[in-house]
């Protein structure tokens, strides 16, 4: 059932290229596809992505806009609705990004730390329903590719419970997560990106830097900021074949009451493929990774890649890191935007690892 389902998923990703011949021009195209996945936690994941390509300026100062509608379920019985967005508005004098986001999602959690038991009572199934709202809004520096301005978030989650008894539940003990709670927050970004591509970049450098502090003024359940730093390079190498280098560095540090289902960890902004997101936490995550990709035949392309991770433990200092190494496959849906299906497999240290289906690289 598995090898049917990668071939279908194959199949209509040819059949929608086939039918974007000659669009190098377009300045609208939307590449509908199913969504597949598997972790050892969610097991099968399903549903539907639409991906949505636009050109809202002149194509020699503008680059391509980018969104995305995402509707899936597991067989584990979770459910994530998401849509987001990245768009640059006519000679990107403006940059506009955001999500808006709902999950009823139970998972497991862990405690903090990067060398968590995968025992009980540490090991705690949490449920909880989940909105999230995202926007930024960001306005171009002169002529160049640097980016400011504001970001409002809202995250807010209720039904909140978990399979343990209250005397043992990290949560009951260590009082931050509770069965309801709501971070929201007027932030501050500065976005450098020069890529030639947002989806799918050969050249270019990509900075973010975010403080995003959470304030009880602003309906915030407990005061607390998050910090982050995203920096992405890409390099490419002339040849026969399409040869790309990209890596990145993933950093975010939380500072005050964090509710615990927000500290940082792996598995958020498509990071540290090979790790379920969550399966580690603590108040600061690092992350560096580096991916080689290429062209193999056409429109088949591969990659290799490898990251390692860590999280504070609940002293915060740092004393473990988590290696994982993966390859997959590119399968070009759109050579004029550069839209491709990715299917990576990852393997992390200690049985962690997962497959992955999806449009876009992940970095």
């Amino acid at each position: 059932m598995k090898h049917l389902l990668l071939s279908f998923t194959i199949l209509l990703s040819l059949v929608v290229r086939s039918q974007d011949t000659a669009s190098v021009q377009k300045k609208f195209q939307i590449t509908p596809m199913p969504i597949l996945l598997f972790d050892p936690f969610t097991g099968f994941g399903y549903g539907v992505l639409a991906n949505f390509n636009y050109l809202l300026g002149d194509a020699a100062t503008t680059r391509y806009s980018n969104s995305q509608f995402i509707a899936m379920n597991t067989t584990r019985g979770q459910t994530a609705i998401q849509a987001n967005h990245q768009i640059f508005l006519h000679d990107e004098k403006f940059l506009w990004q955001g999500k808006l986001q709902f999950l009823n999602w139970p998972e497991y959690t862990y405690g903090l730390g990067a060398r968590t038991p995968d025992t009980e009572p540490t090991k705690e199934l949490v449920s909880y329903r989940a909105i999230e709202l995202e926007e930024r809004l960001m306005w171009r520096l002169g002529k160049s590719k640097n980016f400011i301005g504001p970001q409002y978030r809202l995250y807010s989650s209720w039904n909140l419970a978990s399979n343990q008894p209250d005397s043992v539940s990290f949560f009951k003990q260590e009082a931050i997560g509770n069965q309801s709670y709501i971070a929201s927050g007027i932030g501050l970004h500065f976005v450098h990106d020069s890529r030639d591509n947002v989806q799918n970049a050969y050249t270019g450098k990509y900075l973010e830097l975010a403080i995003n502090p959470f304030v009880k003024v602003l309906g915030s359940t407990q005061n607390w900021t998050n910090l982050r730093v995203d920096a992405r390079t890409y390099t490419s190498f002339k040849g026969r074949h399409k040869q790309v280098v990209a890596t990145r560095f993933l950093g975010e540090q939380a500072i005050g009451e964090v509710p615990y289902m927000l500290t940082p960890m792996p598995g958020r902004y498509f990071a540290t493929r090979g790790f379920v997101q969550g399966r580690y936490r603590g108040k600061t995550f690092l992350s560096a990774e580096v991916e080689y990709r290429r062209n193999i035949w056409k429109i088949l392309g591969g990659v290799l890649f490898a990251n390692v991770h860590t999280v504070s433990q609940p002293n915060g200092s740092i004393q473990y890191f988590n290696p994982a190494l993966g390859g997959g496959l590119r399968v070009t849906m759109s050579e004029a935007q550069r839209i491709n299906f990715r299917l990576d497999y990852a393997r992390g240290i200690i049985d962690n690892g997962g497959l992955y289906f999806h449009v876009t690289e992940a970095f």
